[in-house]
């Protein structure tokens, strides 16, 4: 079954899931229409993918979960936009990187990543390209500890590529691995990467860097052992912006439609708990 919520003129409705699943968002400025759909399936989610194409909307950002039952559900956020995209996966990191290739040879940009653990030794990762009139080069890594993402990002960054996404992939019984995008780019901007062990921490981090015009661009949580850790992506820039951690859809689903209206703000990115 498939629902569009529509981040426009028309409102905010709310996704059919269930109450126990939790979200984190978020949102920041923009002009374009944003719409969010909530599919089941893969197959279902790329036939609505073809319609938001038809429709003049490219995906942006895709994210995935299941409670109970065979199929698992989608979600993407879709950015009205003139510009042409693609979603792919892949059952094993070597081919999703033999189709990052394939991807780069058509020239599309990478612009988000998501992963989920099968089981212990099996994954599916997935893609979202646009295609520019000049794409960005780009890499994809996959990182198997804290240490490595930091000291993998303080290397990028000295050939000037700045990280964009980071998602973690949860290994049952064994330590998280990271899926991390970054882009090339010779502007002279600032992003970082910030790991913490409280949700406090997190908060205190996006306020404070605020201030200093500093914006949180992606977030994720979690396991390490018997923990639960965060991680999160600052980038330099002067503009409004809202972050919600730990709610159900609906609080999502409320604040879209507050934030639209009183600041103009619209749902750019959205992770499952």
């Amino acid at each position: 079954m498939n629902r569009i919520l529509l981040l426009a003129i028309a409102g905010f409705a709310g996704l059919a899931l269930t109450a126990q699943q939790q979200f984190s968002a978020i949102y920041q400025p923009s002009d374009a229409e944003v719409r969010v759909v909530t599919t089941l399936g893969w197959d279902a989610f790329l036939a609505d993918h073809a319609s938001q194409q038809a429709a003049g909307f490219r995906l942006t950002d895709i994210e995935t979960y299941k409670e109970g039952g065979d199929e698992r559900s989608y979600v993407g956020i879709y950015t009205e936009s003139p510009l042409r995209d693609s979603v792919g996966m892949a059952d094993s990191w070597a081919r999703f990187i033999k189709l990052k290739r394939k991807m780069v040879k058509s020239g599309y940009t990478m612009v988000d990543v998501a992963a989920v653990t099968l089981n212990e030794s099996d994954a599916n990762f997935y893609g979202v390209w646009v295609k520019e009139a000049q794409p960005s080069i780009h890499k994809v890594w996959l990182l198997d500890s804290r240490e490595t993402i930091i000291k993998k990002t303080q290397d990028m960054a000295k050939d000037r590529f700045k990280i964009k996404r980071v998602h973690v992939l949860d290994v049952p019984n064994g330590e998280p691995s990271f899926v991390v995008l970054y882009h090339f780019s010779p502007v002279d901007r600032f992003n970082f990467l910030f790991f913490a062990d409280t949700l406090e921490e997190i908060r205190k981090e996006a306020t404070e860097r605020k201030k200093s015009k500093v914006q949180l661009i992606d977030f994720d949580r979690f396991r390490e052992g018997n923990t639960t850790q965060y991680v999160a992506i600052f980038q330099d820039g002067e503009y409004d912006s809202e972050f919600v951690t730990a709610v159900p859809i609906g609080e999502i689903d409320a604040k879209a439609i507050s934030l639209k209206e009183q600041r103009g703000l619209k749902l750019i990115n959205l992770s499952v708990d």
